[in-house]
């Protein structure tokens, strides 16, 4: 029997020469077994190493410290060099060599495959309730900047500016050894070395607009919303009271010190898309008021600083309101406003704005109305002249309001003389506004007119802010903060939270945005991928307004359009016996396109039940755990449709029922719903799979091969 040694199988004896030995010798290195088995051996004991990781922290930062990193491809590339020059140290072969350079070709195409896999495969994710069609799926693990440009004038929506956001898997945070070392969860060590290949956008992002500037600043791969304590302020009016003395005597005494508290602003939906904050105040004994709001923009500071009433010819009976816009104030006549027919509108000085559907309330008094732009663009404001803690403004069009009455005036008509309303509007009221720099601003209304206005001091954390406005006046006052926590987003700060969490899974990022010469630092949560398209919550979207336009900031996900429609006709979910695990979950779908593809409306493909027909064997498929759909459309390698998970049922008696179901009978079914399920689809596009079948068949038979080979 021939004696397999090294020899006869490289097939030629070892040059003689000591120079062509040595120029051979690094060649005989590279495809020598042994360091074939040292990188095979690196390999494996990384891969049992990612296990425990993924088990431990998730998915994602296995793939963030491991596989999708740059040195692990380094490693298997090295390793495919190694056998192809094992293979190439063999030549000539014989047919004793078959074995060897089946199995080795085999590994060589595996490496291949995951190569395409890595380079051009697609994972997304789709979720569908019952009786839907949907066709975008979202792709999880890429994130993008979504920038969306307005220009008021025109009205003409840019083409939305799309740049990929890749920040890993960690809180910024994490980067530092102390923070990242600090808890006791395992492989730390280990991983933090890891996770410092990995990458990461970091720093300024390329917009492809001169006039547009991104930069991250720091990024919360998993955040919390920790609430605020309230704003905490000691006020002294300089006023007397009167007092009643055990005799019955009454004199003037000075006001002692009082404790104000007001709760932190909160956000509050108003229609789709829109939204305000809602400050808090509070009356104090002798009818003076104390309020405080938040400003979420620079131009909304500006406005609450610098929006004086003029008073004259600029007011009416029932004042003025004042708009900012585009750096500039517009002083409007609120009785004009009033005058307006139904269909009128009135203009608005040079602004390129115009005012109409206008609604005031007199014995409030609040005036409400709609701003239109020169490009047809409109949003709703509305504005109290004694709770500018309420004003809802046109964030979306950056115009900032404030509505001033004179209560002199009102009061000298005698059908308003003895008005409550007006008694309270003559009252001072103190105003507290948090700056988007975090600094706690204030101004002083007399009752007439601003008679003060700044921002609180800083004194250092040992002292508490103590100052005074309108010293030596008859509006003086004295103020001392005794706390005041800024914000970060209306109602919290933000903050890092552990990774793997759980509850706490929020992504958040903060962002410096350049928008003509105008600069907005904020945090921006991460969108959150949802059945029917949804209107961003106010902490979703930014508004950064340049000059008379507007640029919206969402931090959004990539998807993959799959070329055809998926319609969920019915989910089945069975139970465990004794238990409330699922032992078995599918979905029966369709595989759809419209009736009429001109009948598409934009991007979103949203079909009705009645406008799609079936495409060829794609009607009634059966997708469940074990049992995935495939479809292919065109030229490419087609998708692979995975059962991946669910939400529901949901009854009548929860509120998902009716935003999901409208009450119609699906045209497959007899009747109405009783109850109405969501399915989850995990939509999966590889070209690299069947190389990586291809080479693990080869693999198989090479290694039979190897053990019949004594036969040959």
């Amino acid at each position: 029997m021939e004696t397999y040694n090294e020899q006869n199988t490289s097939g030629r004896e070892r040059p003689a020469s000591p120079i062509v030995f040595l120029l051979a010798a690094p060649f005989l290195f590279a495809g020598s077994l042994t360091l074939g088995m040292i990188l095979l051996s690196i390999l494996l004991f990384l891969l049992a190493w990612g296990t425990f990781v993924e088990a431990e922290y998730g998915s994602a930062v296995s793939q963030f410290v491991l596989y999708a990193n740059v040195w692990f491809y380094a490693l298997v590339g090295l390793l495919a060099l190694n056998i192809v020059f094992s293979i190439l140290l063999r030549f000539p072969w014989r047919r004793f060599d078959i074995p060897f350079l089946v199995t080795h070709i085999g590994i060589l195409l595996l490496v291949f495959g995951c190569y395409l896999t890595w380079k051009s495969g697609e994972e997304a994710q789709i979720t569908l309730p019952e009786g839907t069609i949907g066709r975008v799926a979202v792709k999880l693990d890429k994130q993008k900047f979504e920038l969306r440009q307005v220009a008021h004038a025109t009205g003409v929506v840019h083409e939305p500016i799309h740049i990929p956001f890749r920040p890993g898997p960690f809180s910024w945070q994490d980067y530092e050894y102390d923070n990242w070392i600090k808890d006791g969860r395992k492989y730390k060590w280990v991983l933090w070395h890891a996770m410092r290949l990995g990458h990461r956008d970091v720093g300024e992002m390329p917009s492809g607009d001169p006039n547009v500037k991104v930069e991250v600043l720091d990024y919360y791969a998993h955040s919390a919303l920790v609430p605020v304590p309230p704003l905490d302020v000691s006020i002294l009016w300089n006023k007397t009271i009167t007092t009643e003395t055990d005799i019955g005597e009454t004199r003037e005494v000075a006001r002692p010190w009082e404790p104000v508290r007001l709760d932190a602003p909160r956000q509050q939906r108003r229609v789709a898309g829109l939204f305000s904050i809602r400050g808090t105040s509070t009356t104090m004994k002798q009818n003076e008021r104390v309020t405080y709001s938040l400003a979420m923009s620079q131009e909304e500071l500006i406005a609450f600083q610098e929006s004086r009433p003029k008073g004259g010819n600029n007011a009416g009976l029932w004042g003025e309101v004042i708009l900012y816009y585009s750096g500039k104030h517009y002083h409007v006549n609120v009785d004009q406003l009033r005058e307006l027919m139904e269909n009128e509108r009135l203009t608005v000085g040079d602004s390129g704005l115009q005012i109409g559907s206008v609604q005031f309330i007199e014995r409030i008094p609040n005036i409400r109305f709609a701003v239109f732009t020169q490009g047809g663009e409109v949003e709703e404001m509305a504005l109290f002249p004694d709770n500018p803690e309420q004003n809802f403004q046109a964030r979306r069009l950056g115009i900032f309001g404030s509505y001033w009455v004179d209560p002199q005036r009102v009061t000298q008509r005698p059908e308003h003389a003895d008005s409550p309303m007006m008694e309270r509007l003559a009252v001072q009221r103190l105003d507290f506004m948090q700056g988007p720099d975090k600094k706690l601003y204030y101004r002083l209304w007399s009752g007439q007119k601003i008679v003060a206005d700044g921002v609180v001091p800083d004194q250092g954390e040992e002292r508490k802010p103590h100052f005074k406005l309108a010293e030596q006046t008859p509006d003086e006052v004295e103020i001392v903060v005794d706390r005041f926590v800024s914000q970060d987003v209306p109602g919290g700060r933000v903050v890092a939270a552990p990774i793997g969490g759980g509850q706490n899974n929020e992504q958040r990022v903060r962002l410096r945005v350049v928008f003509d010469g105008k600069e907005d630092t904020f945090w921006l949560r991460a969108t959150i991928p949802t059945v029917v398209p949804l209107p961003p919550e106010p902490d979703q979207i930014r508004h950064v307004y340049g000059n008379k336009r507007t640029l919206s900031v969402l931090v959004n996900y990539e998807n993959i359009d799959l070329g055809f429609g998926i319609l969920l006709k019915k989910f089945d979910k069975r139970i465990e016996p004794g238990t409330r695990m699922p032992s078995f979950f599918s979905s029966l779908v369709d595989y759809v396109e419209p009736i009429d593809p001109a009948a598409e409306s934009g991007k979103e493909f949203s079909w009705s039940l009645q406008g799609y027909r079936p495409l060829p064997e794609g009607e009634d498929v059966l997708i469940s755990m074990n049992h995935p759909g495939f479809f292919g459309v065109g030229e490419g390698p087609g998708f692979r449709i995975y059962q991946a998970s669910y939400r529901g049922p949901f009854y009548p008696d929860q509120q998902e029922f009716y935003e999901f179901y409208d009450g119609s009978v699906f045209p497959w079914e007899t009747r109405p719903r009783e109850s109405i399920a969501m399915s989850t689809l995990s939509v999966n596009a590889d070209p690299g799979r069947g190389w990586k079948y291809f080479g693990c068949l080869l693999i198989v038979l090479g290694a039979a091969m190897f053990v019949w080979r004594k036969h040959w």
